[in-house]
């Protein structure tokens, strides 16, 4: 019962997609470059990319800075217990 009603909505689809035609097709490309710049160029996007790069560098840095304490942190306990000189 499903798969009739599927295959029905899809056929319908279809049709009414087709009598749009390539009139319709032209009028949505012509919309779409109508619209101005690309949405890479867009000053929001521009924004998050700029917010983005600023995370991963702090996160980067933060990372950084806790595997040197840690590791100067283990090379002391191993000084100190004569592992290491």
């Amino acid at each position: 019962m499903g798969l009739k009603r599927i295959a029905v909505a899809m056929g319908v689809g279809y049709v009414l997609g087709a009598k749009a035609g390539e009139r319709r097709y032209a009028q949505i490309q012509e919309f779409w470059a109508s619209t101005g710049r690309p949405v890479v160029e867009s000053p929001s996007v521009q924004r998050f990319g700029q917010l983005g790069k600023e995370a991963v560098s702090h996160t980067v840095e933060a990372v950084a800075n806790l595997a040197q304490s840690s590791g100067q942190r283990f090379m002391s306990a191993a000084r100190e217990r004569g592992r290491v000189e």
